[in-house]
């Protein structure tokens, strides 16, 4: 029997800077809705069939499962898990919960408009009611949102996820050590010095879905690494008053990630390979690397059981620090929920229940939000998911933890990073080009 890895919560929520402010609760908003009465924890007895909207992929099976512990504690409500893909849930989502068919709890990425259209309910009389506001803040604060509808990190609550994504580069154990790699890059020259020995190889460096946007990955980690701070990266992402990223440290990345597709580290198709075919491709043999989130780690150590590795994305600098994207998992309550109380006690039941947060892990592949006192979950030694855990457990040791620029606003993602960056791959923009387009998309969607 394999060796099990323990690691414990408290500290991972106590410690869970993110990069971010850690906010006092409530800071009640004017941006968006509260519900009409006083929030209560029960579910009553009366049969209920709470609709969750997720993306494909991981999230179904995943929200499937939590929905049938929920089941079994619960038994007349029956959880219905619907999904649409990550590109078209950001796109249609404000249509869908304006609408007449509106889900109890949907995946929210960016938040943006649906305050300003008080299209959320903000969950701060449940943060009361379930004590959310007694424990470790940190976790909350990308998804509180200010009184303009644009700030976060402060303001209401308007989302709270059974756990946190984290982003970083996956390895294929013996195609690395075909390439000498006894150890992971230390800084990105040392991992452009393995891709040029895997291209030598006749072997594929980097496996990456282009389509959907995981080539923005490791473009925001090459901007974090040529400013050896992320600082202004987190600024940009949380719409702080004057931030920009129209600067050469976007530059310098962009020209460098264009000189990756330039050279064939990235696949002469990257563009058209998504988020289900790039881990597919990867578990298969092709591509040595893949960078992505460890939301991909339960499906990968089902593929090929201690085949895979995982690394923190390099610095720029020897010594410098790392930084990884992370972000909550978050599911919303829609205005228009009719199950508003049924919804938040499925919220604080996938944070505190102790099978709900170990699948979180196996099925999930996150870290566990919720309390800091809360059952630590376990993972096989030497699998893709203890690796990405200890890497979160190493960032919060070293406050690198940032947001997604792809969540900064409401479309920046679909609109802008995903085109502009297919763009740049293609030599169809250029890296000043590319700068000068997001920042100006950037400021439109806020209206600056």
């Amino acid at each position: 029997m394999r060796s099990l890895t323990k690691y414990r919560l408290a500290a991972v929520v106590a410690a869970t800077t993110l990069l971010l402010t850690a906010c006092a609760p409530g800071g009640n908003s004017e941006a968006g809705p509260v519900p009409s009465k006083p929030a209560t924890t029960g579910v009553g007895t009366e049969p209920v069939t709470l609709k969750v909207l997720v993306n494909s992929g991981v999230d179904v099976p995943f929200y499937t499962a939590l929905g049938e512990l929920f089941h079994a504690k619960y038994a007349n409500v029956t959880v219905k898990v619907e999904n649409q893909d990550y590109a078209t849930l950001t796109t249609n989502i404000a249509h869908i919960l304006a609408g007449s068919n509106v889900p109890d709890l949907v995946r929210v990425s960016q938040l943006g408009n649906l305050i300003d259209d008080h299209l959320l309910t903000s969950l701060d009389p449940y943060a009361a009611a379930y004590g959310w506001d007694k424990w470790p803040q940190s976790q909350f604060s990308s998804t509180r949102v200010g009184p303009d509808g644009n700030e976060r990190g402060t303001g209401s609550l308007y989302a709270a996820g059974a756990g946190f994504g984290l982003t970083g580069v996956y390895y294929n154990k013996a195609l690395a050590q075909r390439i000498g790699m006894t150890q992971p890059p230390a800084t990105v020259a040392e991992f452009e010095q393995l891709l040029a020995k895997a291209k030598a190889a006749g072997l594929q460096p980097i496996m990456i879905n282009g389509k959907d946007g995981g080539s923005v990955y490791p473009l925001q980690n090459l901007v974090m690494a040529s400013e050896a701070d992320a600082q202004a990266v987190q600024d940009w992402n949380f719409a702080k008053p004057g931030a920009s990223i129209d600067n050469p440290a976007t530059v310098k990345a962009a020209t460098t990630l264009q000189r990756w597709g330039q050279a064939g580290y990235l696949p002469a198709d990257v563009n058209d390979i998504d988020q289900t075919r790039a881990p597919v491709e990867f578990a298969k043999g092709n591509g040595v690397f893949f960078p992505s989130g460890n939301w991909q780690a339960p499906g990968l150590d089902k593929a090929g059981a201690g085949q895979f590795g995982f690394f923190l994305f390099p610095a720029g600098e020897a010594g410098g620090p790392s930084y990884a994207m992370t972000a909550a998992a978050n599911l919303g309550i829609p205005a228009k929920s009719s199950h508003a109380d049924v919804a938040a006690a499925f919220l604080d039941f996938v944070q505190t229940n102790e099978k709900a947060r170990q699948d979180t892990v196996t099925l999930g592949g996150l870290v566990p939000a919720g309390p800091s006192d809360a059952a630590a979950p376990t993972a096989p030694a030497g699998s893709a998911v203890a690796a990405t855990v200890g890497a979160f457990q190493q960032l919060l040791k070293s406050n690198g933890l940032v947001g997604f620029m792809a969540d900064a606003t409401a479309s920046i993602h679909v609109n802008s990073l995903i085109p502009q960056t297919q763009l740049l791959l293609a030599r169809k923009t250029t890296p000043e080009a590319y700068a000068a387009k997001v920042q100006s998309d950037y400021a439109r969607d806020l209206g600056r």
